[in-house]
């Protein structure tokens, strides 16, 4: 009899570890720390009132009491947020799809991986999606977005889609997006201090920037969502990175394997709906663009968000190269 309630007992507390396992592989939040980086990363089963992706980010060495996004709006706090696709005709779905209908959350804490992915029925643009965050000693969070669009109708005539991901900073120390570029047709590559002024007619609060090789996107005149489709004419992005300057002297760094190709490209975007009243609290955005929409075509990008101490732009440049050396996918 003892054997068999021990057997029984063994069984209900094997079935414990198990549930409480499996309800952690399926978390709302998964806190993640390695090297200088402690970060709060969030499916969307709260969204619109709380982001998903990564919602607080510390470098716990440099600045740890600082967190990069805004500690002050929960429903605007976070970064690396999937938030828009875009066509470019008039749709009620071209505003803030990804933030509804699940988006479900795993993990892998051996390798410091989670995984968003949305499945095609949960997308009204029947796309399915997988967005991978992986930390990395001794400040980074690589991430690699993957998508499959299952029908090109919802796109239309132009056949364009505009991927849109959100970083809602905290307090910074310069509002301008720094990236390599040119200020004009044939000039010289140089640091441009990008700050998005009011020079268009759809400008709302900020812009957007391409790379010295891209077209303007074309859009209809009833379009319900300009201001993330419109983009400066100069000055041109010529390397796929940008450093946003911080406060307490920390840099935030996003690069991507890739700046425009035939088929897709990477553009960067500054808004500033939280830059007044004493604040300085800009959104440093970034779009992926698929040329023409190919239903069961495969599409993607890879990047890296770096959280550091601000030591030069010449550091920042080689932050990049390092990790372009050690990427086997640029374009």
């Amino acid at each position: 009899m003892r054997v068999n309630q021990f057997s029984m007992l063994s069984i209900l507390l094997l079935w414990l570890i198990g549930f409480n396992d499996a309800r952690a592989q399926s978390s709302e939040t998964v806190t993640i720390q390695t090297g200088e980086l402690s970060a709060l990363f969030r499916d969307n089963s709260q969204s619109p009132q709380l982001l998903s992706g990564v919602q607080s980010l510390f470098n716990v060495n440099r600045a740890p009491g600082y967190d990069a996004f805004d500690p002050d709006d929960p429903g605007g706090s976070a970064g690396l947020n999937f938030e828009h696709i875009i066509s470019g005709h008039n749709n009620p779905e071209n505003k803030f799809s990804p933030r509804h209908g699940k988006y479900s959350l795993s993990q892998d804490m051996e390798k410091k991986t989670i995984l968003l992915e949305r499945k095609r029925e949960d997308s009204p643009w029947s796309v399915s999606s997988k967005m991978k965050y992986t930390m990395k000693p001794p400040y980074f969070i690589d991430f690699e977005f993957e998508c499959v669009p299952h029908d090109c109708d919802p796109f239309g005539q132009r056949g364009y889609a505009v991927f849109f991901w959100a970083d809602y900073m905290n307090e910074v120390e310069d509002v301008s997006l720094h990236f390599l570029g040119i200020d004009r047709a044939g000039g010289m590559e140089k640091w441009i201090a990008a700050d998005a002024p009011k020079t268009h007619p759809d400008y709302r609060g900020g812009g957007t920037y391409r790379s010295a090789a891209a077209q303007p996107l074309h859009y209809d005149d009833d379009h319900n969502f300009k201001l993330n489709l419109w983009s400066y004419d100069y000055p041109r992005i010529t390397k796929p990175f940008y450093v946003g300057r911080a406060t307490q002297g920390m840099a935030f760094i996003l690069m991507f394997d890739r700046l425009y190709s035939a088929e897709d490209e990477i553009r960067f975007s500054l808004f500033k709906f939280k830059v007044r009243d004493g604040r300085q609290r800009p959104a440093w955005d970034f779009q992926y663009v698929i040329h023409q929409v190919e239903p069961g075509q495969q599409y993607g990008y890879k990047g890296r968000l770096v959280w550091k101490e601000f030591v030069s732009y010449e550091d920042c440049i080689h932050e990049y190269k390092t990790w372009k050396s050690g990427s086997n996918n640029n374009k």
